[in-house]
Formats: structure tokens, C-alpha cells, sequence
């Protein structure tokens, strides 16, 4: 906290580290006239470390567990099938989890575009799944063992991509 705020050492918001205050006082006009406004602010800021332990790493471990559908055998569709869906429910709470601890705001936080990058990953997860589905059950088995390969080959190049539009955003 800045020794300069005049603010007691004591002042406290659980789960957020305080930075500096501004205050200060402008004019604004309300129809024909102008009043003064004062307009006092503080930043606010997650300490990195447990903001990475609470928001980050169950994320990383839900889609690490989505992404093991890549070594489970086609001829195993349902399994795959049933462990894509079941992460991308818990991601999707999870999200929801993340959604309650900030105000209500009218643009795309961190978290949401990390969200949606991982829905992203989900989605190509399950279409991989489906098709692999259907190879195996028009009884194309070893064409469904070579598309696995190759998906699990475009995914990393799918991360890639989906973490350069997260830096560049």
C-alpha cells in the first residue's frame, strides 16, 4: 500500500492486494449546469501465485484430462466420447465459478478468452471423437487409428495458435 494515501495499514479486501488511490475532484455538466464531481479510485490486484493455484491450474488440469481422449483406442468411442463431455461440463462450471467472483462487465475478461480458448480445444476434441465414431462403426478401424494420429499431431499447432490470439488480444 502507499505510505503517501494517508490510508490505515490495516485496510484489507480478503483474496486482493491493494495498490495505489487516486482522488480527485473534476467538473462535469448535468443539463444547464455544472457540478463539481469527486471521484476517488483504487487498484486492485490478485497475488500471482494463488491466482495461478485457483484460476489457472484447475483449468490446465480439466483440459489435460479432456486432451488423454487422444490415447484411449477409437474402437473405445464411448469412453472418449464420455470423457470429453464430462471435462467440458466441469470446465463450463468451473467457468461459471470464475464468472461469480467478479462484478457483472460488459467486456471479455482473462478468463474469459482463456475460457474460450479451451472450449475451442474441447470442441476440436469431440469433433475428432465423433468422426473417429463414425469410422469405427462403417468398420474403418485402422483409418480411425490414423486420423487419431494425425488430430493428435494438429493439436499442439491448435494450442499454439489459440495462445498466440490470447497475447495478441
Amino acid at each position: 500500500m502507499d505510505p503517501t494515501s494517508n490510508v490505515d495499514e490495516e485496510v484489507n479486501i480478503a483474496g486482493w492486494e491493494i495498490g495505489e488511490f487516486k482522488a480527485y475532484v473534476t467538473e462535469h455538466s448535468y443539463g444547464d449546469n455544472t457540478y463539481s464531481r469527486f471521484i476517488f479510485s483504487i487498484q486492485l490486484k490478485r497475488p500471482m501465485l494463488s491466482s495461478f493455484v485457483k484460476n489457472v491450474l484447475p483449468v490446465i488440469v480439466i483440459t489435460t484430462i479432456s486432451l488423454l481422449t487422444f490415447f484411449i483406442s477409437p474402437q473405445n468411442f464411448s469412453q472418449r466420447i464420455g470423457l470429453g463431455v464430462t471435462t467440458l461440463m466441469s470446465a463450463t462450471t468451473f467457468h461459471l465459478a470464475l464468472l461469480s467472483g467478479i462484478p457483472p462487465i460488459g467486456y471479455l475478461t482473462l478468463a474469459d478468452r482463456m475460457m474460450l480458448s479451451i472450449y475451442t480445444i474441447f470442441l476440436y476434441n469431440l469433433l475428432v471423437s465423433v468422426y473417429i465414431m463414425k469410422l469405427v462403426d462403417t468398420k474403418k478401424a485402422e483409418e480411425a487409428q490414423k486420423f487419431n494420429k494425425k488430430a493428435a499431431k494438429i493439436l499442439p499447432i491448435l494450442i499454439i495458435a489459440l495462445l498466440i490470439i490470447q497475447l495478441t488480444i
